[in-house]
């Protein structure tokens, strides 16, 4: 993973909360997919505050993600609190509905 590119990981009752810092691109997204369905076993929330940047194969390692978790029937993985240039990239590609509002019970 590239430097400017980090993952953080809190567990709580029922979910993960994985949070990303940095630019999502074709360097940092090689091994996203694997360490987010390693999570899986719950509900896994995506957050996505900490995202300055993310392209096509951060959004392809989301979605690689979300199926393979969904297909193993290891649970769900949604998104939350995306910036504004990271929201507009989600619902370019149709994936807006899996962006969910944040709950005051993830915070830390």
């Amino acid at each position: 993973m590239s430097p400017e590119f980090s993952i953080t990981t809190r567990e709580l009752p029922g979910l993960h909360i994985v949070a990303l810092h940095g630019e999502l691109d074709i360097v940092s997204a090689y091994g996203l997919a694997l360490a987010l369905v390693e999570v899986a076993g719950s509900t896994v929330v995506v957050d996505l505050s900490g995202l300055t940047f993310m392209d096509s194969s951060g959004i392809s390692a989301l979605v690689m993600a979300r199926n393979r978790i969904v297909a193993d029937g290891r649970g769900q993985l949604v998104l939350a609190r995306p910036g504004a240039i990271v929201r507009r990239a989600l619902e370019i590609v149709g994936l807006s509905a899996w962006i969910v509002e944040w709950s005051p019970d993830w915070d830390e």
